[in-house]
């Protein structure tokens, strides 16, 4: 990976951040958006940190590209990216269509199969049927399909939870759920950065669901591993950044993303999902990665600025 580019090289001088936002997962993206801020400003951008109250953009006369932090709902689903393309603001991440393709689980799941992308066996749950046949073996996962961080998931491995499931999740997605087959195994995690496939990261958290509470604010209690440090996982490593990137491409991404497996007891990789605005805590998987290569945070929020597209993205504001 090329070293962050000195300020004359680079496209762009002064930036904002994007974050906040009026999804379930506010209270991260301001996490990750403050760590974009001071990281940008350590990369020796002039950076405007901005915190959305609602589903509409400021004035952002004078600067020149967005570095999107939101997550959620308008951040990841185009409705962001569709308002800055219509001002011809350059931003980062992936643009409306393949946002609003990745954001929506049951979509994902639809187009990943249809070119052969394992995926665990899943069905639609019609939640204003009288009777819900889900067509699955317990134990299941429900998915609000419109939701990030396992906000609106729950693990059924009863009948009783299935319902008490459904019902959660119903919170979330009033009219139709997803049902996967829950594979049993071990959690990978492969970032994307342009077309290279960074190192998987495993997921340990300490009760064996990787919950809100695992994902950020456990105290320690779920720990990161490389499963590259063990040579019998280098085919397994190898197929999962390919299927990665092959996902990546499947979806129509650009820049950066971060795509998530399941492996089963017999090393079988399936992906869950594509997150095209992945989470940037001090937690969070990309940067670890990223880390493992020798990419530290500031050059890897500059090389994500660095790979915005310009030339469909257009020129900078002047309101």
């Amino acid at each position: 990976m090329k070293p962050i580019a000195s300020m004359k090289d680079r496209k762009f001088q002064h930036v904002a951040v994007l974050m906040g936002g009026t999804s379930s997962e506010r209270e991260i993206s301001i996490i990750s958006g403050t760590a974009a801020t001071d990281a940008l400003r350590e990369a020796g951008y002039t950076v405007t940190p901005i915190t959305l109250d609602k589903d509409e953009l400021p004035n952002l006369a004078g600067i020149e590209a967005v570095f999107i932090a939101l997550h959620g709902h308008f951040g990841e689903d185009g409705g962001v990216q569709k308002l800055l393309e219509a001002r011809r603001i350059p931003y980062t991440g992936s643009g409306v269509e393949s946002s609003a393709l990745s954001f929506d689980k049951i979509l994902t799941q639809q187009r990943l199969h249809s070119v052969g992308i394992p995926v665990p066996r899943h069905t639609i749950i019609n939640c204003q049927l009288s009777i819900i046949n889900y067509q699955l073996s317990l134990p299941v996962v429900i998915k609000a399909p419109c939701e990030g961080s396992s906000v609106g998931v729950a693990i059924a491995h009863t009948e009783a939870e299935l319902n008490a499931a459904i019902t959660e999740c119903r919170r979330y997605s009033p009219d139709r759920l997803l049902a996967e087959q829950y594979i049993p195994g071990r959690e990978w995690s492969v970032g994307i950065l342009g077309d290279i496939a960074l190192p998987p990261v495993q997921i340990n958290p300490k009760d064996g669901w990787y919950s809100w509470n695992a994902k950020y604010f456990s105290k320690g209690e779920t720990t990161y591993s490389f499963p590259d440090d063990l040579p019998e996982n280098t085919n397994l490593s190898r197929q999962c950044r390919d299927i990665a990137l092959a996902t990546f491409r499947a979806l129509g991404c650009h820049s950066y993303a971060r795509v998530d497996f399941r492996i089963d007891p017999d090393n079988n990789p399936y992906v869950l999902e594509l997150n095209s605005l992945p989470g940037l805590t001090a937690v969070s998987i990309l940067p670890r990665a990223a880390a493992r290569l020798g990419i530290p945070f500031p050059e890897l929020c500059s090389t994500i600025l660095g790979r915005v597209d310009t030339k469909s993205r257009a020129t900078p504001c002047h309101q």
